[in-house]
């Protein structure tokens, strides 16, 4: 039970809604699918004197635009899960979706765009969505502008959005048929939050090789990627040598009461390499 009181608004124009964050800033809150605010709120953690709802906003279209994929920022895991476009043209998207951690009400009711704003490290999102180069469209009274997902996450539970601005979607470049996708997660039980995620994406290069790219979640307080090749029938040194240095790339390390210090740093090399085995070799 929620137990201060607020105002309550849905509004059913993104004008409406961005005058409303306009006037109350950081007083105010935006729900989406509700799966982070309405618990944060029951427990006291949150108390905004005012909630604005997207959910007359018609923020939960997926659809085309030019060479992007568009995601409704209240589009939720299982419209995406199940969405043709999205398998067709951002595989990586749909895979993370339909293992989403929080079992079936969280597929039905999280939404994308809730949980990149609400920015937790543990999250399956942010990571995914570095690693598919995504350009998240945020709009103020001011106007709108894109942040490209590898400088939205700037600390655990922080991001570039500002009080006065809500999300209103996530765009997603298409990828060449070719691209072919991995995503693994430790986690502890089926219901716990992942210790390390790793994303992999993967296109023929040439000359029996593929052009990588990896983004690591969970680990670092926020997602850390890089860029590098590997041949098509990888032995184990091979991938050892990939994941030689992922140890550096994680500076901050994640360290709770799931894992301590120095054990997400451990185990990322491995979770790495089992999503590009995944990638590129079908190893499911």
């Amino acid at each position: 039970m929620i137990s201060h009181d607020f105002d309550y608004h849905a509004p059913t124009t993104i004008a409406d809604a961005v005058a409303l964050l306009s006037r109350y800033g950081e007083r105010s809150a935006v729900v989406g699918g509700g799966t982070w605010l309405i618990p944060n709120m029951t427990y006291g953690a949150q108390r905004p004197e005012v909630v604005i709802d997207a959910k007359r906003l018609q923020l939960d279209r997926i659809f085309e635009d030019g060479d992007d994929i568009v995601v409704g920022a209240r589009a939720s895991y299982g419209h995406v899960a199940s969405s043709g476009l999205i398998r067709a043209n951002v595989e990586l998207l749909a895979v993370m979706s339909s293992g989403i951690t929080g079992g079936p009400q969280i597929v039905r009711q999280g939404t994308l765009g809730g949980s990149a704003c609400y920015g937790n490290p543990s999250s399956d999102v942010p990571a995914c969505l570095v690693a598919l180069n995504a350009r998240l469209r945020l709009c103020s009274a001011a106007g709108r502008r894109d942040v490209a997902a590898s400088e939205f996450f700037l600390a655990p539970f922080v991001t570039a959005r500002r009080p006065d601005e809500i999300l209103t979607e996530i765009r997603l470049p298409k990828q060449a048929g070719s691209v072919r996708t991995g995503y693994y997660k430790l986690k502890f039980s089926t219901g716990s939050w992942p210790i390390v995620t790793a994303a992999c994406l993967a296109e023929p290069a040439g000359a029996g090789h593929f052009a990588l790219r990896i983004a690591i979640g969970g680990a670092n307080a926020i997602p850390v990627s890089f860029e590098t090749q590997a041949p098509a029938q990888p032995r184990a040194d091979d991938l050892a040598g990939i994941t030689v240095g992922v140890g550096d790339l994680i500076i901050s390390e994640v360290s709770d009461e799931f894992a301590g210090s120095g054990y997400r740093r451990t185990v990322a090399p491995s979770i790495v390499i089992r999503a590009i085995r995944m990638a590129i070799q079908g190893d499911h």
